[in-house]
């Protein structure tokens, strides 16, 4: 049943590789393959609309995966995004709150959830014990992430030996969305190299996610992420290395409260404040160590 349709998996593949092409081309200066591929890209996702979209929002074969990648793929007109993620979480609900997500959409499904407000149904799948989840291979002994849920049980054994891989990135894939979105740390494709990159942590104490830290060794140098909740403060180190300069967003409804080393956001060298963003206070720094700090209302923020 979580199967998806092989049309609709092929069809909007196809339309995320022919926008990679237009990425690729435009930055080696071929404009007039990024426009013909761009015309592709257009005519294809309206064809994906066309044949698998009804007009409810729900895609042909109603799978989880078919919500996750028609979303995360921007295959979809802006009036049926609403509609396809109600349905994507009618399926999550119908397997009694799980997945049954598989190689090419379960972190699309992830990053879609945190995208549209849900980051605590994101965050409470990657806490789940029961199967399919990660928490259920740990509790199988699991010390890597496996090709599939349930390649071992208990009292069982090990499942399909010809295809189950112990250490593997298909449920492995989760990891960016850790990073991008619990360590906080992302890339932009604008400045490649971490020339110029993002911190967006996005705690989540209702599900026990209240602190994280994470160590990236870039081309430029270490990038350190830390942060951790309590006495409904946040407190945030960042270490942006030699050279780079980041975007960060400190999680907070109340701008004037954020702090850094202490004093006054204004009074630090390096740090301009950019706007006052969707739940967080948004910054522009330079190189350096930072230790901000601001209230924190978990109830309140996404």
């Amino acid at each position: 049943r979580g199967t998806m349709d092989r049309e609709v998996f092929a069809t909007a593949f196809f339309a995320h590789s022919s926008e990679l092409v237009v990425k690729m081309a435009r930055v080696l200066g071929r404009e007039r393959d990024a426009d013909r591929y761009d015309r592709l890209t257009r005519h294809i996702k309206a064809a994906f609309r066309r044949a698998f979209v009804r007009r409810d929002g729900r895609i042909q074969g109603g799978t989880q995966a078919a919500y996750a990648m028609a979303l995360g793929f921007d295959i979809l007109d802006t009036r049926d995004r609403p509609k396809a993620l109600r349905h994507m979480m009618m399926e999550i609900k119908r397997y009694r709150g799980h997945l049954t997500t598989g190689f090419h959409s379960t972190r699309l499904l992830m990053e879609e959830l945190t995208r549209n407000d849900l980051h605590s149904e994101a965050c409470r799948l990657i806490n789940l014990r029961t199967p399919p989840s990660w928490g259920f291979m740990i509790e199988q002994g699991a010390t890597t992430i496996w090709e599939r849920w349930d390649g071992y049980v208990k009292g069982f054994g090990f499942q399909d030996p010809g295809m189950n891989s112990f250490n593997h990135y298909t449920y492995g894939s989760v990891e960016e969305w850790i990073w991008g979105n619990i360590a906080g740390l992302r890339l932009n494709e604008e400045r490649p190299g971490y020339e110029h990159f993002l911190v967006r942590p996005r705690p989540c104490p209702q599900q026990g996610f209240s602190w994280a830290r994470g160590d990236y060794d870039s081309i430029c140098g270490r990038i350190t992420i830390q942060w951790q909740v309590g006495r409904r403060r946040i407190r945030m180190k960042v270490t942006v290395p030699p050279n780079t300069s980041a975007t960060v967003y400190v999680p907070t409804n109340s701008p004037g409260s954020v702090k850094e080393g202490g004093r006054s956001v204004a009074c630090s060298a390096g740090v301009t404040l950019l706007r006052m963003g969707k739940g967080a206070a948004v910054f522009h720094v330079l190189a350096g160590d930072y230790d901000f700090s601001a209230h924190y209302s978990f109830k309140r923020l996404i």
